[in-house]
């Protein structure tokens, strides 16, 4: 699976395999800045530095090239958005909706700041590059959240990584 080959300007890709996270990033920073705005806390730091540190060794100036900002809430995720510049660098949003599990967040209100959030990131796409990685799990209350991400969506890549097995449904009529 390849992300980085179909990273254009105007595209909005969603990925729900996290493996892709630092080497995106990495990849990314060795081209020129790239923008991360982290929504899930699930920012890789540790393991960003030590893949510059393989693929080059002006560790300091490429690690200067990623811009992060974070959001806790739905509403900072808003904020994060609503300020962030439509520069031609990419951008890559560590799992959004994790900013929009909170159960004091009813859903017509979730509906409402993520519709918002979905206008700023399409004005982000006009000029850049868009990824957006996902890793929580969405309550079924909150699931049309994901519906509109992923109707919305250029390119989506799921994959189950090697050496999980794959969930199978049990026969609820075996040896009957």
């Amino acid at each position: 699976m390849e992300i980085f080959p179909v990273m254009k300007p105007g595209l909005l890709i969603l990925s729900f395999v996290q493996e892709v996270v630092p080497n995106l990033i990495v990849e990314l920073a060795l081209r020129g800045p790239v923008t991360v705005l982290d929504g899930g806390n699930c920012f890789p730091a540790y393991r960003i530095a030590q893949l510059i540190r393989r693929k080059s060794t002006q560790v300091d100036a490429i690690s200067k090239r990623i811009f992060i900002r974070r959001a806790f809430t739905c509403h900072q995720m808003l904020n994060l958005l609503e300020t962030s510049a439509a520069l031609s660098q990419p951008h890559v949003l560590l799992d959004p909706l994790a900013t929009f599990l909170d159960d004091q967040i009813k859903p017509s209100e979730a509906g409402r700041l993520f519709t918002l959030c979905l206008q700023h990131i399409e004005r982000i796409q006009l000029s850049a590059p868009v990824a957006i990685l996902l890793k929580s799990v969405i309550p079924a209350e909150k699931e049309f959240l994901l519906t509109n991400l992923c109707e919305r969506a250029d390119e989506i890549f799921a994959h189950t990584a090697p050496g999980q097995p794959r969930e199978q449904q049990l026969d609820l009529f075996q040896g009957l």
